[in-house]
């Protein structure tokens, strides 16, 4: 908070100024781009708030309304300063740079007041709604264009600049010659029926982006951490899950083998696998938060419609809906994370002759719908025709639907799971 008077003085300057100007250069209105709660001065604030909501408002009106309510404009001889205070010209220019004074020390006023809060109670919460809010603070601009300069300017580096964008490619090759890889600060969603393969396919992807150097966090509210991690073994080593569940009486001599250095390979992947029975997007927040700036990041959510909301909502409709909204803000947190969260398709799929999966098929889809930058479907039809039939160990066909893609093409890749070892093609 401001304390100094030379300070104050300072910025009472360049608030009066930017009134006085915009009241003496009628022209000027449209430039005034302020939010009128961020001047420092209450009678300031309900002076620009009625210059900005009426487009008749002259110096007169001014003197008026301070007879009628000095309390809240001032009294005549505050009006008569900053009407009659000295401006050297009616400079877009100068009108600019005011204003940018006045929006950089109602910036560092309310960091002031976050640091100050955090400080009265010093949690991992807090910390992380002070890093929240600052970012915030960070990004408040003039509006469209300045941001438009600022924009066209990074695009205008990316053209020059010999360093590549971080775009990580999924291991699938069909997959990526559709959607060219991952790219940071996505929400990105794959979605199937039960049992159609998705946790497999999520821990294939995962495995597959730590080879690529990402930091990788799989995060299962469903299943425990041992029976995913066997799954992933189950695919590394190419032994059958269910010999997991009695190792020493079904697994060989050659398999254990195996397995044991499936255990070192995963050990050594920048990949870890949590277990929590509730998951908010505020934990998520925490996630991301611990992912080094340097590196890239994924974060697996097994899988969306069992998290909760930070606050408790009045149906599964909005909670579902606030959920997607906070982890598509979470994205634009951190720069150098990418959330992929699985989801359950409802039942209207199985009324269909063809059983391929629609976007609408999303439970409690609309937000998601919107939120995501791509949304993936699953879809093997020998599920739901000859899956019994099939040869032992014989892969099944694995439909990758890209239903929505924000920044490219869309399309399906093939793909082949091996179920009895979790191995995905």
């Amino acid at each position: 908070m401001f304390t100094s008077e030379p300070i104050l003085d300072e910025l009472a300057h360049h608030e009066t100024q930017v009134l006085s100007r915009t009241l003496q250069y009628p022209e000027l209105k449209n430039q005034l781009k302020l939010d009128p709660s961020w001047f420092y001065d209450q009678r300031h604030q309900a002076i620009a708030k009625k210059i900005m909501s009426d487009p008749d408002f002259n110096k007169e009106k001014l003197v008026t309304e301070s007879i009628r309510n000095k309390q809240k404009y001032g009294d005549v001889e505050f009006i008569q300063t900053i009407i009659n205070y000295g401006v050297a010209s009616g400079s877009s220019a100068e009108h600019l740079t005011d204003q940018k004074f006045v929006l950089l020390k109602f910036v560092e006023r309310e960091v002031a007041k976050a640091v100050n809060e955090y400080q009265q109670d010093p949690t991992t919460e807090s910390q992380l709604k002070l890093s929240k809010r600052i970012e915030a603070l960070n990004k408040l601009d003039f509006g469209d264009s300045d941001q438009k300069f600022e924009i066209l300017r990074e695009i205008m580096g990316d053209l020059t600049s010999e360093e590549k964008r971080a775009i990580m490619k999924t291991g699938f090759k069909e997959l990526d010659d559709i959607i060219g890889g991952f790219e940071m600060q996505q929400l990105n969603v794959v979605a199937a029926r039960p049992s159609m393969g998705k946790t497999a396919f999520a821990l294939e992807l995962g495995k597959n982006l730590a080879d690529s150097g990402s930091e990788v966090i799989f995060c299962s509210i469903e299943s425990t951490v041992k029976n995913m991690t066997q799954r992933l073994l189950s695919s590394i080593s190419h032994v059958g899950l269910y010999k997991f569940k009695e190792p020493v009486k079904l697994m060989s001599n050659e398999e254990v083998d195996k397995v044991m250095g499936a255990i070192d390979i995963f050990y050594n992947k920048d990949m870890k696998i949590v277990e929590e029975a509730v998951v908010t997007p505020n934990m998520i927040r925490k996630m991301a938060n611990n992912i080094p700036e340097d590196k890239t990041g994924f974060i697996i959510i097994d899988y969306l419609q069992l998290m909760e909301p930070d606050e408790k909502l009045k149906s599964k409709y909005e909670e579902v809906s606030q959920v997607s909204r906070e982890l598509k803000i979470i994205t634009q947190e951190f720069p150098n994370v990418t959330i992929i969260a699985l989801a359950q398709l409802n039942r209207g799929v199985e009324m269909r002759q063809d059983k391929r999966p629609m976007m609408s098929d999303l439970r409690e889809s609309g937000q998601l719908e919107q939120d995501a930058n791509m949304i993936m479907m699953l879809y093997r039809d020998d599920y739901y025709h000859d899956e019994e039939n099939a040869q032992p160990g014989a892969p099944s066909p694995l439909e990758l639907i890209v239903a929505k893609n924000k920044d490219g093409d869309r399309g399906t890749a093939n793909l082949k799971f091996y179920k009895h070892i979790q191995k995905i093609y």
